[in-house]
């Protein structure tokens, strides 16, 4: 065999070779289905569009996907701006935005619990979502610390409380210490999700200063469990005062009758005069 032939088949299976290796890479880049693709394609083509711009915004979820982060929430988001007739360059920002939040959650996630497998890009898009929401990486830090060890499903759910009462306009710092405290307390992933709805859905309560955030966190640390924490907070029910009765009951005057009708005299019986006889 000669040395040309050799060559040329040792170079083609170094081809071979390494468009195996760099095949997989190059299917977790594609991370839009052709399926996908072409629902999202018709969205936009149906309302006048053209092709290329749904093109320009699945770029941004393969280079994404890319990155390791979940491509899902993008081309859900993409899907959502396209069903509502949102023109792709108003669609591109957010989607970058989203992207952006994924990565930060992404990377405070191998930081705070590298040890996350299986639902870890769930719990990444939901740190996204807060991150969204006004939490801070800081404040994810804080609420990492709070717990130990932190989980990724944890660490998510107290971020996403923290948001809702973030977006309720309340002290960042009341709010956080409070979020961190029921963590510290052994809170469940729900119950700390619940518990920053609450707090949210009595805003108002909380806003005019008929509950109080540092309060809470006392309850909290003392040992009250979510079951307890608003049970008393709701307003009773008015009372209806009773009927009040008179203690003996009350003689109603008799209604008179009527009175009776004068009786007729009796005629007095006919008689004949005497000394008269008929003829």
């Amino acid at each position: 065999m000669s040395g040309p032939l050799i060559g040329r088949r040792v170079i083609a299976a170094l081809v071979v070779a390494l468009c195996g290796v760099a095949w997989p890479e190059m299917s977790a880049a594609q991370s839009v289905s052709a399926s996908e693709r072409e629902a999202l394609v018709r969205l936009r083509v149906d309302r006048g569009g053209r092709a290329e711009e749904v093109d320009a915004l699945l770029r941004q979820v393969d280079e994404a996907a890319a990155k390791g982060l979940p491509a899902a929430p993008l081309t859900n988001k993409i899907r959502e701006g396209l069903a509502k007739g949102y023109d792709p360059q108003r669609i591109e920002p957010v989607v970058r935005q989203m992207a952006t939040h994924l990565a930060t959650a992404d990377q405070l996630m191998r930081e705070m619990a590298p040890s996350a497998g299986v639902g870890r890009d769930a719990s990444v898009t939901l740190l996204a979502e807060s991150l969204g929401g006004g939490v801070t990486p800081g404040d994810v830090r804080e609420l990492g610390r709070s717990g130990k060890p932190a989980s990724a499903d944890g660490l998510a759910s107290a971020a996403k409380g923290l948001s809702f009462i973030r977006d309720a306009k309340l002290p960042a710092a009341e709010g956080t210490a409070v979020i961190a405290e029921a963590v510290r307390q052994g809170f469940r992933s729900h119950e700390v999700l619940d518990l920053g709805r609450e707090i949210k859905r009595r805003e108002r309560d909380y806003l005019a200063g008929r509950a109080n955030l540092r309060a809470l966190r006392e309850a909290i640390a003392r040992g009250d469990r979510p079951e307890q924490l608003f049970r008393d907070s709701r307003p009773a029910a008015v009372e209806r005062p009773a009927a009040t009765r008179p203690e003996a009951p009350v003689e109603r005057p008799e209604r008179p009758g009527r009175p009776e009708a004068p009786q007729r005299p009796e005629r007095p019986e006919r008689t004949e005069p005497t000394g008269t006889r008929a003829r």
